[in-house]
């Protein structure tokens, strides 16, 4: 009798899933994952709120509109001659709705001309107007010297990563290593609908 043959995805996977946390290892990942990025030369060095939920996104279509704008996004990068490693959460908010947190890589040499992009694909992304607040981009502090001053840059990677796994069962900040980078709470519940991380693929 032949070995019964696995089914793909699973409850795990499935796009209308709901979870209020994220667990230890998808936290382990996206903390590896940038690291790996740092390693290859690649820091991550914006950081990027995309408010879907805000702009009429329903939950629902909340990680779909997410993988739109990294693959937008990576296609950018890939056209100006670079990778572009990155990770990303979900949450869920009063304010903002489902909405996404995302870390990537930006070359300091780029950095004036990607300014303008995140508002340009949220815009393409919702077809229409765009809608205020649903976007929100900053550099990470040292990322661009961050290996002539690896402490500036490390302290404010884990800050941002601090902020982004707040929705984690609280004694895993500690375990983690992350206690002390920021003053977000952790063990906060938020109901996302879908995929709650994403990490980028090590080549």
């Amino acid at each position: 009798m032949p070995p019964a043959r696995l089914k793909r995805g699973g409850a795990r996977n499935r796009r209308d899933r709901v979870t209020y946390q994220l667990d230890e290892r998808q936290c382990r990942k996206l903390i590896d994952r940038s690291y790996d990025a740092w390693e290859a030369g690649q820091p991550l060095s914006r950081f990027i709120t995309l408010a879907w939920g805000l702009a009429g996104i329903d939950a629902d279509r909340a990680v779909w509109a997410t993988g739109q704008f990294i693959g937008r996004a990576s296609e950018w990068m890939r056209h100006h001659g670079h990778p572009m490693p990155w990770v990303w959460v979900q949450e869920n908010g009063d304010t903002f709705g489902q909405h996404a947190h995302i870390l990537l890589h930006v070359p300091p040499e780029l950095d004036e001309l990607f300014r303008p992009m995140p508002r340009r694909w949220v815009k393409a992304i919702l077809g229409g107007g765009y809608v205020h607040r649903a976007v929100k981009s900053k550099r990470i502090a040292g990322a661009s010297a961050s290996q002539a001053n690896p402490r500036r840059y490390e302290a404010a990677l884990l800050g941002r990563l601090q902020y982004m796994l707040k929705c984690a069962p609280a004694p895993l900040e500690y375990d983690l290593g992350l206690r002390g980078y920021g003053d977000k709470p952790w063990g906060q519940l938020t109901r996302v609908i879908g995929k709650r991380a994403g990490v980028w693929q090590r080549r």
